[in-house]
């Protein structure tokens, strides 16, 4: 199985590309720079899902069903394996556009940081796990959609200054057109303040059921309402200011949410909440780290009667 070491250099020949296109390399090739381009983008994402099926795997092997065990590191995976595939879908669709020049970057600091996350499994009781499960995935789309809201307000953002400068969209560096823009970017934040709002509940949820109450002064919680509350904030802002044609609130609304994202984030990897580390069944943490089982030892020696 190919380890995020493969797909992280995958990803970064693809960026590598783009600049490629960016900077006019073979302009009279720009059909077949695209095709290696998108061909190179499969290759990363091919190997990125086996990586996700086999940590899936893992998990599912070392305990039951839906009461998987994940880690920091699978978290950041996940993350960046979701944000990879919206980029595939966005080169395959608007492939004349340069959107890997600012989605890229972020997929690569998502895949660079998951590799220096903690592996271990996040301590969790078993009754708890499926809530915890919910919360993850839910953290895990927000922290992705918060990430593309990001790259999409810097596209518009330079879109916008390039209109005002009466720059023509034409040339090396293409983007997508304002509205588009605009309303992608108003849709990441809409939908990550959503997944943050269920990953929240389903946090405050997986507290009750392992503990039968909930800290309110626990780091975690008081981050991950800040956090909801803070895109909740945004999101009514960025409605309230969209329909007044000041697109560009919603580009600042989204890279302040990603600035706090990542705060946030390193505030909870480096607080007792959620660190990981041994859980109840004692064979998580062995299975992951070493899948390979060792040859089972005879139970017992029959000796040989006379």
């Amino acid at each position: 199985m190919p380890n995020a070491t493969c797909f992280l250099i995958a990803y970064a020949i693809v960026f590598c590309l783009e600049l490629s296109r960016w900077a006019g390399f073979a302009p009279r090739g720009k059909s077949w720079l695209t095709k290696l381009l998108i061909a190179t983008t499969a290759v990363g994402l091919f190997t990125h899902s086996l990586y996700v099926l086999d940590r899936i795997f893992l998990s599912a092997s070392a305990v039951q069903a839906w009461q998987m065990a994940f880690s920091w590191h699978d978290w950041g995976v996940l993350s960046a394996w979701a944000l990879a595939v919206v980029y595939t879908f966005l080169l395959i669709r608007r492939s004349e556009s340069l959107i890997g020049l600012f989605v890229l970057p972020m997929l690569l600091v998502l895949i660079g940081g998951s590799i220096l996350l903690p592996s271990q499994p996040i301590r969790q009781a078993s009754s708890a796990r499926l809530w915890g499960l919910s919360h993850g995935i839910a953290m895990m789309l927000g922290t992705m959609l918060v990430s593309l809201g990001f790259a999409m307000s810097l596209m518009y953002l330079v879109q916008e200054w390039r209109l005002r400068s009466k720059r023509p969209n034409t040339g090396f560096l293409r983007l997508p057109s304002l509205e588009y823009l605009q309303s992608f970017g108003s849709l990441c934040l809409l939908t990550s303040t959503a997944a943050i709002g269920f990953g929240f509940v389903s946090g405050v949820i997986m507290n009750l059921v392992q503990a039968g109450t909930v800290n309110w002064t626990d780091i975690g919680i008081l981050i991950s309402s800040s956090l909801f509350l803070w895109l909740l904030i945004a999101s009514v802002l960025q409605w309230y200011y969209a329909k007044r044609g000041l697109g560009h609130i919603t580009a600042w609304m989204n890279i302040l949410s990603f600035a706090i994202l990542s705060v946030a984030v390193l505030l909870l990897v480096s607080a007792p909440h959620g660190r990981a580390g041994a859980i109840d069944e004692s064979i998580v943490a062995p299975a992951l780290a070493n899948p390979t089982p060792a040859n089972p030892a005879p139970a017992h020696t029959v000796r040989g009667e006379r």
